[in-house]
C-alpha cells in the first residue's frame, strides 16, 4: 500500500512523523475522511472545502490548491488500485523547534481498505448520552481525546457510541451528526456547536425535494423523549438508525422516515 507523504508517494509501512511534530507533541491538526466506492472519491468536493476550511481556521497552511490536491487523490487510488476504500487527507502542526510555534506542516493521504456500508437499513444503535462540548466543533480536528478515553465505559453501557449534550441540549455524535423525527414528521437536526458533516448536507439538500421537512435548531433531551424516530449520518455510515438514547426506546421499521431516508441517499450517491 502506497501513501502521499509530503510531495511524494511511498510505501505506507516507511511514512514517518517527526518525534517533534505538533500533531504528536499537542494534537494540533485536521483531517478528512473519503469514502471510495469503485475507486471513486465520494462527495469529494465537499471534502475538500471541509479540509481547506479547517486548515484555515488552525491556521495551517497547504502548499497544494484544491485542484492539485484532488489530483494526488485520483492517482494514489489509482496506485493503489482498491475497489472500496477510505482516504485521510491529514494535515499535522510539524516540526516545531518548541513545541509550540508552527513551521511547516506536514500533509499524509493514506487509503485504507474499507468494506462498504450495507445496501438495507442496517439494525438501530444504541447511544448513551455525555456531558461534553468539543473544541472548536466546526473544524474536524485530530483532537478525539474524550471519544477514545470514553470508549471503555461506552461498551460497559452496551452502546454503540456517544451521544454528546451540554444542559440538556445534545450536539452530535464523535463521528456522526445527529436527528431525530418528530411525532409529526418534522425532521430536525442539531444547527450549533456541531461538525458540518457531509452526509448531513445531503440530507438537508435532498429531503425537500422529496417531501421532507427539515429543520436545524437546538435538540433537547425532552425533545428525543418526545420524537418517534431518531438516527445519525456519516460518510462511512451513510444513516443509522437509533434504537435507544439512554432509557428512550424507539421503533426500527421499514416504513420508518428514517429507512426512507437511507433509501434517498443510497439511490442518489455518486457513481
Amino acid at each position: 500500500m502506497l501513501c502521499y507523504f509530503n510531495n511524494q508517494f511511498i510505501p505506507l509501512t516507511t511514512a514517518a512523523l517527526s518525534v517533534t511534530d505538533l500533531g504528536l507533541q499537542r494534537g494540533y491538526g485536521i483531517f478528512d475522511f473519503i469514502r471510495v466506492a469503485n475507486q471513486v472519491p465520494l462527495y469529494i468536493d465537499d471534502h475538500l472545502d471541509r479540509f481547506y476550511h479547517s486548515a484555515e481556521y488552525m491556521r495551517l497552511p497547504v502548499k497544494q490548491s484544491k485542484n492539485e490536491l484532488k489530483a494526488i487523490i485520483y492517482e494514489l487510488i489509482q496506485k493503489n488500485a482498491l475497489s472500496d476504500s477510505g482516504i485521510r487527507i491529514l494535515l499535522t502542526g510539524g516540526a516545531s523547534p518548541d513545541g509550540y510555534e508552527i513551521i511547516q506542516p506536514n500533509l499524509t493521504i493514506i487509503e485504507q481498505p474499507l468494506s462498504p456500508p450495507p445496501d438495507v437499513v442496517p439494525s438501530g444503535y444504541k447511544l448513551v448520552t455525555y456531558a461534553h462540548q468539543r473544541q472548536l466543533p466546526q473544524v474536524k480536528t485530530t483532537n478525539y481525546l474524550v471519544a477514545v478515553w470514553l470508549q471503555p465505559w461506552v461498551k460497559e453501557q452496551g452502546a454503540d457510541d456517544v451521544l454528546y449534550q451540554q444542559n440538556g441540549i445534545v450536539s452530535e455524535c464523535p463521528r456522526s451528526n445527529f436527528f431525530i423525527v418528530t411525532k409529526d414528521g418534522l425532521i430536525v437536526t442539531p444547527a450549533k456547536n456541531i461538525l458540518n458533516g457531509i452526509i448531513r448536507k445531503q440530507i438537508l439538500k435532498l429531503g425537500p425535494l422529496h417531501g421532507m421537512r427539515i429543520e436545524e435548531r437546538d435538540v433537547s433531551i425532552e425533545d428525543i423523549r418526545l420524537a418517534k424516530e431518531a438516527f445519525i449520518s456519516s460518510s462511512t455510515k451513510r444513516v443509522i438508525p437509533v434504537r435507544q438514547v439512554d432509557d428512550m426506546h424507539f421503533v426500527v421499521s421499514p416504513a420508518s422516515l428514517t429507512s426512507k431516508i437511507f433509501e434517498l441517499l443510497r439511490d442518489n450517491e455518486p457513481h
